[in-house]
């Protein structure tokens, strides 16, 4: 069994460094390292984990070569998401730098769906969920022996059977919260928990399917708001982020965590936020009244685009109609904050339908949260780029930051669906936000246009 482990979440949306500091931000935890950990330490006990969390950590090599030095793990684990993957190899090439001997492990959505790129530079990546197959490569068990893995073997990368997924959610201990410096995360909005796992829903966009295969499995609503009691005990957590992918999947359950949260009082104590479906059957004026009454304070409806046609391209399996009624709902209940998701750049979409999303939020005087549509491993989306030539195996990741199109698509060359976004900001995600008194929000968005001209000036863009 392996004495020492360290947990690595690398730094993204930044260009990395191999020398100096640099600071990089995130916005969220990283709960699935969390996990790892806390169930590594419920199973193994005497087996000393540490979690360094480069969102918040000052990021350097000087600070990793560091850490290895002081800790002296036996195991490294890095969470590798697709827009961190070139940091997190490079982490892995300075483990091995330091002691060859050390073993790396991949494990997130990029080790999932890119199984191979990740093991260019580690000797073991976990597909899936990582809690029990982490362990028994703890445990030292014969690599052929675990299900969910694949490794080097004779100068080959071999593929072992998928693991089972994990049925209880329940049984699982609440992330090893004590590992992280829960200071360094106040300058999040919020603190993230997660209710669920996994998306019934089929959008060509987003990884979901590859990755949990339509399979959605939910915590008891006692267990999670067990968790947010916890929270905010232990750790003066005053506002709660759902990560789930959508919280109404069923409304009954969301009813079931409106009405724990309440018995238990913590509505007046806390405040909370989630993304929701604005699909009809995932929405009523009873439960947004109930979710106001529980005090969330902000629902995200993932709308996407104001246009039928690109939305059922997107295979969104909502309609426009429903999305404006959703929002009036919202509305009707009383909920502070009503957001959207929106994206442009999609596949089949045109200038008209981008012009159309405009007349939605303008309509709906709604809060956006846009991005540009991004290839992401595994998606439907990436298939059809790559089935019609746009993009190949040697996209560069580093380079993508939700904002920065990398790619044409059918309808929209790349320069097109770059104007298109930034006049989406400044014709309307800047006004909404000024209308509906986000300032800081406007700011910022200013900030990045003022950053967008100058690297377009740079001949960086």
């Amino acid at each position: 069994m392996s004495d020492r482990v360290l947990l690595a979440s690398p730094p993204f949306y930044k260009p990395y460094a191999t020398s100096g500091s640099q600071q990089v931000q995130a916005d969220s935890v990283p709960l699935g390292l969390g996990y790892i950990a806390a169930y590594i330490l419920q199973e193994s006990p005497g087996t000393e984990v540490r979690i360094i969390d480069f969102g918040v950590e000052e990021y350097s090599a000087e600070r990793w070569w560091r850490e290895l030095e002081e800790f002296k793990p036996q195991v490294v684990g890095l969470s590798v998401l697709t827009l961190g993957y070139k940091r997190s190899m490079v982490l892995a090439r300075m483990v091995k730098e330091f002691d060859n001997d050390i073993l790396t492990v991949a494990g997130g959505p990029h080790a999932t769906v890119r199984t191979e790129e990740c093991l260019a530079r580690c000797d073991v990546a976990v597909r899936g969920e990582g809690e029990e197959t982490f362990r028994e490569i703890l445990q030292g068990k014969e690599l052929e022996t675990i299900r969910g893995i694949s490794y080097h073997k004779n100068g080959k990368i071999v593929h072992n059977e998928k693991r089972e997924r994990w049925q209880d959610l329940d049984s699982l201990p609440f992330p090893a919260y004590q590992l992280f410096e829960m200071e360094k995360y106040k300058q999040f909005p919020g603190w993230g928990i997660i209710g669920s796992r996994g998306c019934p829903y089929n959008c060509i966009f987003c990884a979901s399917p590859r990755l949990w295969e339509h399979v959605t499995r939910f915590r008891n609503p006692k267990n999670l708001v067990d968790e947010i009691e916890y929270l905010h005990k232990n750790a003066g957590i005053n506002h709660i982020v759902f990560q789930d992918d959508a919280m109404n999947v069923s409304q009954e359950r969301a009813f079931e965590i409106c009405d724990e949260i309440i018995d238990r009082d913590l509505h007046k104590k806390l405040s909370f936020e989630c993304q929701v479906r604005a699909n009809k059957a995932c929405v009523s004026l009873e439960l947004f009244r109930r979710m106001g009454e529980a005090n969330f304070v902000d629902l995200t409806f993932g709308v996407e685009s104001g246009s039928d046609r690109v939305m059922k391209s997107l295979r969104k399996s909502l309609t426009v109609r429903e999305a404006r009624e959703a929002i009036k709902l919202a509305r009707r209940a009383g909920i502070p904050t009503v957001t959207g998701f929106f994206m442009v750049g999609n596949w089949g979409e045109t200038i008209l339908d981008v012009a159309k999303t405009w007349y939605f939020a303008y309509s709906n005087k709604i809060d956006m949260k846009l991005t540009v549509c991004t290839p992401l491993p595994g998606t439907e989306f990436e298939a059809l780029l790559k089935g019609s030539g746009y993009i190949n195996d040697k996209t560069n990741w580093e380079n993508v930051d939700w904002v920065t199109p990398l790619y044409r698509t059918d309808k929209m060359p790349r320069w097109c669906i770059s104007l298109v976004y930034y006049m989406t900001v400044m014709l309307v995600h800047l006004p909404t936000s000024l209308l509906r008194g986000r300032k800081a929000k406007a700011k910022g968005l200013i900030k990045n246009i003022g950053g967008f001209l100058w690297n377009r000036i740079k001949g960086v863009f």
